[in-house]
Formats: structure tokens, sequence, C-alpha cells
């Protein structure tokens, strides 16, 4: 009898110091425990008397000890077994107990069987997961979207387990870059995509992403302080995980290059980005609201020599150089595709070959211009009063845009200007203007006036490419 209740004695003291181990392992508020566990322990009483309505449970912490006080009335005969207590047995707790009497009973719900204590361990592992989740989100909601460092668990079929610290997250297949392995024990770099409910009703899983665009993106604001502090914006990205990435990118500020600012000097930033991401390559595509010149610029490293657009079925054509065309096409078209995606514009690629082949009747020039005419709006002049600036080889969108800003509007402007000219307009140094002038004297060239003509008179201009 001594030994089975020392037995009893044991298991209570067991079960006490594992809710106690749990709580400094999980890092849970102590209150919340002790709630657990009454919870439990009502629910082991409610197992075997059917009722709760005139129990509390007592922790004595000073003795290591938790149990309940049910209070039951003194009766001679039995009915409600959880309610009422006979006399017999009432006086061997209270001497001169009496019929009617109320006496607080003291019970351990662990005694009552297997079967309550399992129901009580049941609920107590329910509420520690509940509170387990609770913690989770609590420590990780409001993280969802932002870069996190972690070490790589284990690998289960085609899923990565990651280690944050304080949660086992997950990388599903979708969320991996292809090709790309993972070794246990090894440092890794992952954007905190989603905390799901797994199927049925079980625990959360906390889902982390490299193949998601927001992961390039976060890349970015991390090595870039003017996207951190908004000065440069990232417009949208392209990315097909493992191939390439395509980061468009703009500034409100004139002075601002942000195609540049994402490179670094000497390539440091782009470079950091590179590393993490393998053998990704990544374009950086500065913006533009031309359609025309923003295709342009989204076919990089291709440089397409003409491009046509039709805005209503939001359908262009590119005519690149014939060494350029799989490069603008990419491995599996991944250069088009993509470049289609962050212009918003289907995107047909053809050589200068090509294209001169198929446009060598006129019924096909007249029935290109038909699909790729462009209406002039009614606000704006139908012919130009000068030539464009990009007609200029190689002058970036940027330095047209500030040139524009300043009221050089036209190459017939620029080439009055010489580089000090330059330099005192904002955004432009030195550098930038010398790199104007070689532009300037490698594609256009002035035509001299016949003999005896008035030095007056203006001279005439051919804006494009020199023999």
């Amino acid at each position: 009898m001594a030994r089975a209740k020392k037995a009893v004695a044991e298991k209570k003291r067991s079960f006490f110091e594992d809710i106690q181990q749990v709580t400094a392992d999980k890092g849970f508020d102590k209150q919340e425990i002790l709630e657990v566990v009454e919870a439990g322990l009502i629910a082991a009483y409610k197992r075997k008397y059917r009722t709760t309505d005139n129990v509390k449970v007592v922790m004595d912490k000073d003795k290591d000890d938790v149990f309940v006080i049910a209070r039951r009335v003194v009766v001679d005969n039995v009915v409600l077994p959880g309610m009422q207590i006979l006399l017999e047995d009432a006086r061997k707790v209270k001497a001169d107990a009496q019929l009617g009497e109320e006496l607080d009973i003291v019970e351990y719900p662990l005694e009552f069987g297997r079967i309550a204590a399992q129901t009580a361990m049941q609920i107590v592992a329910q509420r520690l997961r509940q509170l387990e989740q609770n913690k989770i989100r609590e420590a990780y909601e409001d993280k969802i979207g932002e870069l996190m460092n972690g070490y790589i668990l284990r690998k289960r079929g085609d899923t990565v387990y990651v280690d944050l610290g304080k949660v086992e997250a997950i990388m599903p297949v979708k969320h991996q870059i292809p090709k790309e392995r993972y070794r246990v024990e090894d440092k890794i770099k992952v954007l905190l995509h989603s905390i799901e409910q797994d199927k049925g009703g079980g625990p959360l899983r906390v889902i982390v992403s490299r193949a998601d665009r927001m992961f390039v993106h976060k890349l970015f604001e991390k090595e870039v302080p003017e996207i951190f502090e908004k000065i440069v914006i990232i417009k949208t990205i392209g990315r097909i995980p493992g191939e390439r990435s395509k980061v468009v990118v703009t500034s409100e500020r004139s002075n601002v290059d942000p195609v540049g600012a994402c490179v670094g000097v000497r390539g440091v930033r782009i470079q950091a980005i590179v590393r993490e991401l393998g053998t990704e390559r990544i374009d950086i595509v500065e913006w533009a609201n031309d359609p025309r010149e923003f295709i342009t610029n989204a076919l990089t490293p291709a440089a397409p020599s003409l491009v046509k657009v039709d805005p209503t079925s939001h359908e262009a054509l590119a005519v690149v150089p014939d060494k350029d065309l799989a490069i603008a096409i990419g491995r599996e078209g991944t250069n088009v595709k993509i470049a289609s995606y962050i212009t918003g514009y289907k995107i047909d690629v053809k050589s200068e070959s090509q294209f001169s082949a198929e446009m060598a009747s006129p019924e096909a020039r007249k029935r290109l211009d038909e699909i790729f005419e462009v209406a002039v709006p009614e606000d704006e002049p139908a012919e130009e009063e000068g030539t464009p600036l990009t007609a200029l080889p190689g002058l970036a969108s940027r330095i047209i845009r500030i040139l524009k800003e300043n009221n050089i509007k036209y190459i017939e402007d620029l080439v009055s200007m010489d580089e000090e000219d330059l330099i005192h307009i904002e955004g432009i140094g030195r550098a930038t203007a010398k790199r104007i002038m070689e532009i300037i004297s490698e594609n256009v060239e002035f035509e001299e006036g016949e003999e005896g003509e008035s030095p007056a008179e203006p001279q005439e201009l051919d804006a494009g490419p020199k023999a």
C-alpha cells in the first residue's frame, strides 16, 4: 500500500516537473502554464464524475503538489458520486461529520486511472500546442516579407527544414531555387513568406522562400541604401528563379542614377546580390514612361535597333542586330518572357535580317505600319521641331530626362553646347558631360554649306550613326 502511494506521488511529481520543464523550454508565461495544468486536471475529474461545478484546482508550490478540491454533501446513499459522499467515508475525513453537511474533499485526478490521466495529458498537450502557435504568430507574423538568417536542419524528400532560432520553418520545393544545393548545418538567408495552418487543423507552418520575387527585392533593399530610403524605387521585378531576374528601377530625383545606385562603385552592391543568388543573372532595368524606350531597356543585355508598339493590344515588335538575337530571346526564351512580364507587352523579337526579309515588299511594310500605328496625341504637334534626343545611340534615358528638364529637347539644342555648359546642369558631372560630347562626336555629322553661302546660315545636321 505504501509502495502504491509512493508510485502515485512520483507520478504527480513527474507530471508537475514535466510541465515546468516545458515552461522553461518554450519560454511560456508561468501563469499561462498554470491555467493549462488546471484545465487538464479539471478534464480528468470530469472524465470520472461527469461534473466540474463543485471543483477547484489547488497548486501548492511549496510542497510541489497539485490537486483538486471537490465540495460534496454528506448522504447515506450516494446518487451523484461527484456531488455527494457517504457518511462513512465523510467521517474518515472529518470524525464528527453529519448528514447534509458539506465537506471539501481532496482528490488527485491522476489517481483516477489510465483513461482519466490520458485525458488530462491530452488537454495539456492541446493547450500547450495552442500556446506555442500563438507565440509563433506573435514572434513572426509582423516579419512576413522580411529577410531572415537561419541554419539548414535537415531535408526530407523535397522539403528543406530551416532553424530560424525560435521556430523550425519549412521551405517547400516551389520556394527553392532550382539546382541550388542545401546542406545540413549550412547558413542560409531566406524570405519569411507566410504562416499557414496545416491541413486538418494541425500545427502552424512557417513557410520560407528563396524563389519568391520579394526575396530579390529585399536583397536590393538590404544592399542599396537609396532603395531602403525610397530615393530609388523598385517598380516591379520579373523573375525565373535560378535563371534571370529583371529589376525595374526609377528615381524621382534627376540627380540620382537609379541603375548606377544599384550597381554601386565598381559593382560592389550588385556583386553581393549575385553571390547570394548564385548562377542567377540580374538585369537592372531603368523604367521609362515611353513603352518603346521601356521595352528597349527591358531587353537588356540586347540592344534593339527598332521597337514598334501597339498600345491597344499591348503587342510590340523588337528588331535586334543578328548577333544579339539569341541574347534578346535568352535561354528557353527567359529574357523575352521576363521583359514581356515587366513591360506588360507581348514582345515579338526578330533579327534585322529576318525583319528586312519580311519587309521586302511595300505591302508588308504597310501592314506593319497599320498594326503598330501609334496615334499622335491631339495636344502635341504632329511634327518635331528638331531631332529628338532619343535618336542619339548610347544616351541614357536618365540623361535625356535631365536635359529635357533644362529645356534641351533636341539634338540641335545639345550640339550648340560645350562640355563646360553641360557641367553646370544639375545631375551632370564632368565624366557624364565628357561622355555626352563623345556620343555627339561619334554619331552626329555636320554638313557644311556650299561655297559662298552666308556664314549666318545654320548648318544641316545628320543625327544618324556615322558610316
